[in-house]
């Protein structure tokens, strides 16, 4: 749809209060729980649609909204139990090979007697850890076969957390079960949504029409046919969409009516901010096309846990620009990320919009990592909390695709260890900033071979990611840290004649500076250390 109309916009804005609005929501959120439970017994959308018009009187373009919207949600429970299972099998996976290694090394250290007191408490509780690691993994794999055997799919409209509040009234501040209930049935409802058809108004049910030149809309809502003796057929309700932030939404509004664009109509109650009526639309406006690309360079962005780092590479391969843009996830609520978030993106675009060029982000993703927090350590699994690279990743996008700025989306293979050791102490970068030039750089299709001092013979015939992959695992071996690759040539002497089967250990001494062998007469037998 998006392709045969254009680029996809949302548009938001507060709507003027009227008592109709409460009751839609009530009735719709109703209807469409209805049919998600008419779905799943084995109806399909047609035949619910039908069943929705008979039921409950309705004419056929409220049914057809709620039928439709009821199978997008249908299709997310499905997509989020696929989603389910993957996580538990990880989790299982993971658990697994931590209670493999943790009863290898139980296994060495009872063959020896217990010097301390001490040391025989502290096997006592690793070996109680392993036994409610291994009653946890019994745990999970119910889990997962329950949840495959499953055939129903759940969902608690008005959230779980509510739910479960009516079993502890007090601590949740409710005075009685009434008091509770009053609040699930207003959380159940409270919201009502139109599909958008090609026409005059951009809607069926639900019409935008403009009203003046300064911004002045109106809504027109068609009344379900139930509730027209208390409301009559049609109402009509003002509202105003003002340009802000940045944004063209009066623009791209008039952009939609002028030329009869599907407008998608959500209506909304906000608890939040005093229960106010809100009016989202989606919409359609011209493709604009990427008018800064990579021909003028590319922006690379590292994504870290507490900052973005951009490096501008202009197009001849040599750094033009680097800026570190600092956030701090923790402790803010969904709504503050999203702002920040935007706020960081902006100031990104406005960046290559400077320069005239692309940018480029790598293509990562931390399901699978995030499925094996409980496995690794505290300060792992905070960092892993508080990266919101899925947000990053879908702004980003949006506001690319808005501003026509090319975004780029690379195999993250290696651009740290690249970007440590081909720029960071060349260039004074940090580790971020350099291994953000590698992405952009990669971007580019520029070349990023391993330094001539560290090849082997064979590299010669192969492709350089096999060479990175040696000198990763040679680091990741030797526990080497980032900041004694500012000196890299001390931390990775010898590494020239590393062959994969010896584990990363040289064979002779290696003159980093020119690449050569100190002594090429030397024998084999006269090894030298490998790491300083």
């Amino acid at each position: 749809m998006g392709r045969q109309h254009g680029l996809s916009v949302g548009i938001e804005t507060k709507i003027h209060y009227h008592p109709i609005l409460d009751v839609i929501g009530e009735y719709y959120e109703s209807w469409r729980r209805t049919a998600l439970n008419w779905l799943q017994s084995g109806l399909t959308e047609k035949e619910v649609e039908k069943k929705l018009q008979k039921e409950f009187n309705l004419q056929w373009a409220w049914a057809d909204s709620i039928a439709t919207e009821a199978l997008s949600t249908l299709a997310q429970l499905r997509t989020s139990k696929e989603n389910n299972i993957t996580d538990l099998k990880n989790r299982i996976k993971a658990k697994n090979k931590r209670a493999s290694l943790v009863l290898k090394d139980l296994e060495k250290r009872i063959e020896k007697p217990f010097l301390t007191r001490t040391d025989y408490d502290l096997f006592k509780l690793e070996l109680m850890g392993l036994k409610f690691k291994i009653l946890k993994i019994e745990s999970l794999k119910r889990e997962l076969k329950e949840l495959e055997n499953s055939e129903r799919l759940h969902i608690c409209f008005g959230s779980r957390k509510l739910f479960n509040a009516q079993h502890h009234l007090k601590e949740n501040r409710y005075e009685s079960h009434q008091e509770w209930l009053e609040d699930w049935r207003k959380k159940r409802s409270g919201r009502f949504y139109c599909v958008g058809k090609g026409v005059s108004g951009g809607g069926t049910m639900m019409k935008i029409f403009p009203t003046s030149d300064e911004g002045d809309y109106r809504l027109d809502i068609t009344v379900p046919r139930p509730l027209i003796p208390e409301f009559g057929k049609l109402i009509s309700i003002p509202f105003k969409v003002n340009d802000r932030a940045g944004r063209r939404m009066r623009g791209d509004l008039n952009y939609a009516l002028s030329e009869k664009k599907p407008i998608t109509t959500q209506v909304f109650r906000r608890e939040h901010k005093n229960d106010g009526w809100y009016l989202h639309l989606t919409t359609y406006v011209e493709e604009i096309p990427s008018v800064h690309n990579r021909k003028n360079g590319c922006i690379g962005l590292d994504f870290n846990a507490d900052t973005i780092s951009a490096t501008y590479v202009k197009r001849d391969g040599n750094i033009g620009y680097c800026q570190e843009f600092p956030y701090q996830w923790k402790g803010l609520t969904t709504g503050q990320r999203q702002a920040l978030m935007r706020d960081v993106v902006k100031e990104i675009v406005s960046l290559a919009e400077k320069f005239n060029c692309a940018i480029a982000i790598e293509s990562l993703d931390f399901s699978k990592k995030k499925a094996t927090m409980s496995e690794e350590s505290k300060l792992y699994n905070e960092m892993l909390s508080n990266l919101s690279t899925d947000l990053f990743r879908t702004t980003l996008e949006s506001r690319c695709k808005r501003y026509g700025v090319q975004l780029i989306k690379i195999n993250p293979a290696f651009t740290s260890i690249v970007g440590m050791l081909k720029f960071m102490s060349r260039l004074g970068l940090n580790s971020g900033t350099s291994a953000a030039m590698s992405i952009a750089r990669r971007a580019m299709n520029l070349s990023e071979k391993l330094p001539s001092c560290l090849e082997q013979p064979e590299d010669r015939d192969k492709h350089a990611w096999s060479s990175w992959n040696r000198v990763a695992r040679y680091i990741k071996s030797h526990r080497i840290r980032r900041t004694q690759l500012f000196q890299w040539t001390k931390a990775l002497k010898g590494i020239l004649t590393v062959p994969d089967t010896a584990e990363h250990q040289p064979l002779m001494p290696v003159n980093i500076e020119i690449g050569e062998h100190k002594n090429p007469h030397h024998s084999p037998m006269d090894v030298v250390s490998s790491f300083v």
